[in-house]
C-alpha cells in the first residue's frame, strides 16, 4: 500500500468519524430535548408522552455505539498498562499492533454476527415508535466497522514505523 493510499484512507476514516461525532452530538441534542419535553408533559401538563422514553433509549443506544468508535480513535479507553510498561521499548510496538489485530477481528466478527439480527428484526417493529428495529440494531455493525477501520490505520502506522526505524 502506498502513502497515497493510505493518507486517501486516512481521510476517510477522518471524515467518517467526523460525521459520527456530528451524529453523536445531534442525537445527544434529541434524546434531552425528548427527555425535558416528557417531564414537562408528565409534571405539568399531565399527559406524558408513550414514545419519548423509548425515542430516548434508542438514541442513547446510537450514542454509546458511536462513542465507542470515536473513543477509541482518541485513545481514551480505560486500559490497563501494567504489562505493557514492564516490557522493554522494543517489544511495545508488536504488542500495540497485536492488540489492534485482535481488536479488528473482533469487530469484524460482531459485524459479521451482526447480520443475521438485522435482518430478523427487519420485521419487527419497536411497541411506541412503530420503528424497525433494524435501525436501531444498525448502530452495532456501523460502529464496529469503524473500529475495525481504525485498528486497521493503527496497524498500517506501526508497520510503516516499523519499517522506516529499520531502514
Amino acid at each position: 500500500m502506498s502513502q497515497s493510499e493510505v493518507r486517501q484512507k486516512s481521510r476517510i476514516l477522518s471524515a467518517l468519524l467526523s460525521l459520527a461525532a456530528y451524529s453523536i452530538f445531534l442525537i445527544s441534542v434529541l434524546m434531552v430535548v425528548v427527555t425535558l419535553a416528557q417531564v414537562v408533559f408528565r409534571y405539568v401538563i399531565a399527559a406524558p408522552l408513550p414514545w419519548s422514553e423509548e425515542l430516548a433509549r434508542y438514541c442513547f443506544v446510537w450514542i454509546v455505539f458511536l462513542g465507542g468508535a470515536i473513543g477509541l480513535s482518541r485513545g481514551i479507553h480505560l486500559g490497563v498498562d501494567l504489562f505493557v510498561n514492564l516490557l522493554p521499548d522494543r517489544f511495545r510496538p508488536g504488542l500495540e499492533a497485536l492488540s489492534n489485530a485482535f481488536i479488528a477481528v473482533f469487530a469484524a466478527t460482531v459485524v459479521y454476527a451482526s447480520y443475521p439480527v438485522i435482518n430478523m428484526n427487519m420485521l419487527q417493529r419497536s411497541p411506541a415508535l412503530g420503528v424497525q428495529m433494524s435501525w436501531i440494531y444498525i448502530a452495532i455493525p456501523i460502529s464496529m466497522c469503524l473500529i475495525f477501520l481504525i485498528c486497521l490505520e493503527r496497524i498500517v502506522a506501526i508497520l510503516r514505523a516499523s519499517r522506516e526505524q529499520k531502514g
